[in-house]
């Protein structure tokens, strides 16, 4: 079992671009999946077929980024390919059917600004090169204007293949959906806002069932969400190695002269010691922009976003040295930030990452009326937000920030303006509500900011509960089956790659202890055995012997009474021995900031004593 996997990345350097030939064969590969074609038909089909890739090679091979605001990009002039795990595994991105290799559908999981959308865009661009599959792309997040009623994943691959010259007779698409002719890439679940979750999951999973023939690849943040995803392969997006942020910045058009010292300065120590900046593409963009401006990185998260803020608002157009954008509202960097802030922390926590025009204008007016000291106009702070700062973007008539790490970050940074009361009671509702908790980076972002308070008020009163429940019952069965519902293994490629998990019951005090694992260190050991081999042997012999075919070949998960029918109660709690370590963590971090009420008539040296 293994806590840590630790694999070389893949370093692929990109540059393919989808051919002209490639394009003009794509219908003779793709004919197959059509029914009794006459010559008519056919002829008419391969010119549309022609056309739809024509038009969505168009859209899907330029894009623009943090550096490239203006003008979009092809995509193979910058992109350097990231690797995928799988069963401890790294897999090569860079042909699509290294991944069609593993099945047929797949959930790929990253976080913030790793690059899950561009790897979808080249994975479309790939599969017209490489494979004689029909490629659709759908950005979920479309779908947050609709109403649940009107929300169709069928009608809505149909709608993107018609609307971009492949006009096909809804007969002809329902027999080609049936024979298995096309690869599905939905992106960005993750953006999903919450009241659409449900419905835009129902439809992905029944369209997958009743097509069960064609490829699905969805991206998303990670998410616990994905345990009842059977049918699905999780693939984790890797980091950038040193090699590949290297060829990265290699790549990227900008000032030479800074570009060529940050190069030099990112191989010899920056990348090591600001890892977790450097390995992520859009903060290693972000970390050349703040080196042009200051000549060094901020230490922490918080700190480099709020750098990276300053910088973009103070952003020189890098082909005219003297001319500074121009900020229409004319308000200064910290209180246009106060605005800005506002706006992500009242989104963030409604789930709402994408904009009509008059959703964002609502947002900035609210704003505008929270702190009526400021005076300007709201065409103006739109302006500045998707023209000057950069940290909107307009597609079409939509808004959407220019990356989701800006929200969380300035949701945090305005979270720290609230009362300790009303934090309190805003987040553990949100601990209990929201299944991101743990995978956004704002709880990362809110504990650098104010780590003591974050344990004091947030993570600590959730602790005590635990601990109350840890005092009654101890390290037994019974404790467990309070927090949890079963158990969950899962096969690997060799005995170390098994893992043992629990199955969440009570996600309030689950998502407290996990977060507390996470914001606190908790000390990982890296201790490798072969209990959950074992475990999983032995389950696996136990269903078979029962005739049980209802689980997956690679995952199963028990509920704790049938558990035992396998193993006895101690071995189960031996298995587990690593959740009672992180309980007893857990209580450690309770009564390190457990400083007890700070008496109203003791003197003030007495109370700087405690503080």
């Amino acid at each position: 079992m293994m806590n840590n996997i630790d694999n070389e990345e893949l370093m692929t350097n990109v540059a393919i671009t989808v051919t002209e030939t490639a394009l003009k064969n794509a219908w003779s590969g793709i004919k197959k999946f059509f029914n009794d074609l006459s010559v008519k038909d056919d002829i008419r089909y391969r010119t549309a077929y022609e056309r739809y890739l024509t038009n969505t090679k168009s859209k899907n091979s330029k894009i623009k980024t943090i550096i490239y605001r203006s003008i979009p990009k092809d995509i193979y002039s910058f992109y350097i390919c990231i690797g995928v795990l799988f069963n401890g595994k790294t897999i090569d991105t860079g042909n699509i059917n290294n991944l069609l290799a593993l099945g047929n559908k797949f959930i790929i999981t990253g976080t913030g600004g790793i690059g899950k959308s561009i790897l979808f865009k080249h994975l479309f661009l790939n599969t017209i090169e490489e494979t004689t599959f029909i490629p659709v792309l759908l950005e979920l997040r479309s779908f947050n204007i609709y109403d649940l009623k009107d929300i169709s994943i069928y009608e809505a691959i149909y709608k993107s293949l018609y609307d971009n010259g492949f006009e096909l007779s809804e007969e002809y698409f329902e027999y080609s959906m049936k024979e298995g002719a096309y690869i599905i890439f939905f992106d960005g679940y993750d953006e999903v806002n919450r009241d659409k979750t449900d419905k835009i999951t129902s439809e992905i999973k029944a369209l997958c069932e009743k097509y069960n023939d064609n490829k699905y690849f969805m991206s998303s943040r990670p998410s616990d969400e994905f345990i009842g995803w059977n049918d699905f392969n999780e693939l984790k997006s890797l980091k950038l190695n040193k090699e590949q942020a290297l060829n990265l910045i290699k790549k990227i058009e900008f000032d030479e002269s800074v570009k060529d010292i940050f190069y030099k300065e990112l191989s010899n120590s920056l990348y090591d010691k600001y890892i977790s900046f450097a390995s992520n593409p859009l903060l290693l963009n972000i970390m050349l922009l703040t080196f042009q401006k200051h000549a060094s990185i901020p230490e922490k998260l918080n700190d480099f976003y709020d750098e990276a803020f300053v910088t973009l608002f103070n952003v020189h157009d890098a082909t005219k040295d003297s001319y500074v954008r121009d900020i229409r509202t004319g308000l200064g960097c910290e209180d246009f930030k106060l605005i800005f802030s506002y706006i992500c922390f009242k989104s963030y926590f409604k789930s709402e990452f994408q904009f009509s025009e008059s959703k964002i204008r609502e947002y900035i007016q609210n704003a505008k009326n929270k702190f009526d000291k400021f005076n300007f106009r709201i065409e103006d702070y739109l302006d500045d937000l998707t023209q000057s700062v950069c940290m909107l973007v307009k597609e079409g008539f939509e808004y959407r920030f220019s990356h989701r790490s800006f929200q969380e970050y300035f949701a945090a940074w305005y979270t720290c303006k609230l009362v300790d009361d009303t934090q309190a009671k805003l987040l553990h509702r949100w601990i209990e509500e929201s299944s991101s908790v743990l995978y956004d980076s704002y709880f990362t972002m809110l504990y650098d900011l104010q780590s003591e308070k974050v344990n004091k008020i947030i993570i600590c009163p959730i602790l005590e509960d635990v601990k109350k429940l840890y005092m009654e019952y101890g390290y037994s069965l019974q404790f467990l089956q309070k927090l949890f519902s079963g158990v969950k293994l899962r096969k690997g490629t060799s005995h170390e790659n098994y893992s043992l998990s629990l199955t969440i019951k009570d996600k309030y005090l689950c998502r407290a202890l996990m977060l507390n694992n996470k914001l606190n260190n908790y000390p990982y050991g890296t201790t490798k055995d072969d209990k959950a081999y074992d475990f999983f042997c032995k389950c696996e012999n136990y269903l078979n012997k029962e005739k049980n075919e209802n689980y997956s070949r690679h995952i199963i998960e028990l509920e704790f009474d049938k558990v035992l029918c396998i193993i006895s109660e101690d071995e189960l709690l031996d298995n587990l021995s690593w959740i009672k370590n992180q309980i007893e963590f857990a209580i450690e971090v309770l009564e390190k900031n457990n400083t007890g009420n700070i008496g109203r008539k003791r003197k003030v040296a007495s109370i700087l004593e405690e503080l």
